[in-house]
């Protein structure tokens, strides 16, 4: 069974003012990602707002990304607060060709119990036909992978790892050796280099949305690490979600508009944030 590893790239969803799917411009930051070097790229992740839109809308986003045939593993998060929803993008990330998905604990419920959510999990890993990865991001969640629930979950022919988003070196010191078999993927860019060293397979990270090449080489020059927390600096102090699209509406990917709740960057800061970029050589225009 395929075990993810190496360099993802959380891809946003790409917007038209509309609010419809710009999926042209899916294909077309899929390819480019490709091309500097990274090795795949998860769909309708957290940078992706995979919460703000609908089931229709996530179909559309997740069959776009199959059908660009970038060359890169692709990974479909199903994540859902309805369990019917996360089944039905489980067997339609299936139907699509997709290598891996990925599902995060349902969110609504912040006490449900632990046997409740281990149901929820086993119940999409029996349906699923392809590996799954679970989602460890309790900061947007609220719901946490415990051990506890890790226990009660248990082990599954179709669990192959985990995301773990929480930036936390204790979380992937706890977390890694749990799936030292599978494929442990961290998902914040300030702790690539660290979580190599430590037996990890690879990062779901958001920098590499826009700073593939950079992201790449953390693997082989773990040296590259100071400039990628440079530029992950950067990222946040802007807004991280947003700076990423105004990046790749610089780049002349796509529109991507922002979906509310979220907002996009004012043109002021946008251009500021260009320009921080610039003085550090990083991104090519």
């Amino acid at each position: 069974m395929y075990l993810p590893e190496g360099s993802f790239a959380p891809v946003p969803t790409p917007l038209w003012d509309s609010g419809d799917v710009d999926t042209d411009a899916l294909g077309r930051h899929l390819t480019w990602l490709q091309g500097e070097g990274l090795d795949g790229a998860l769909i309708l992740g957290t940078n992706g707002e995979f919460a703000s839109l609908p089931l229709i809308e996530r179909k559309v986003v997740a069959d776009a990304a199959a059908r660009a045939e970038s060359g890169l593993k692709l990974i479909l998060n199903v994540g859902s607060c309805a369990l019917a929803e996360a089944l039905e993008m489980t067997a339609f990330g299936a139907e699509l060709g997709y290598d891996a998905l990925m599902c995060p604990p349902p969110w609504y419920f912040k006490n449900a119990p632990v046997a409740g959510l281990a149901e929820f999990f086993r119940r999409v890993l029996d349906a699923s036909k392809l590996p799954v990865l679970l989602y460890h991001i309790p900061q947007m969640t609220g719901v946490g992978l415990s051990d506890e629930l890790l226990d009660a979950i248990g082990e599954h022919e179709n669990l192959v790892g985990i995301k773990d988003s929480t930036g936390i070196e204790t979380e992937m010191a706890r977390l890694l050796p749990r799936f030292a078999n599978g494929s442990y993927l961290v998902g914040n860019d300030r702790l690539i280099a660290k979580c190599y060293a430590d037996g990890g397979r690879g990062s779901i990270s958001a920098c590499a949305s826009v700073v593939p090449d950079l992201v790449a080489r953390i693997k082989t020059k773990p040296d590259q690490q100071a400039k990628l927390n440079s530029v992950r600096g950067m990222l946040e102090k802007f807004g991280l979600g947003a700076a990423v699209k105004a990046i790749l509406k610089k780049k002349g990917i796509g529109n991507y508009a922002s979906q509310p709740p979220m907002v996009g960057l004012e043109a002021a800061k946008a251009e500021q944030l260009f320009a921080m970029l610039n003085m550090f050589g990083v991104v090519k225009w």
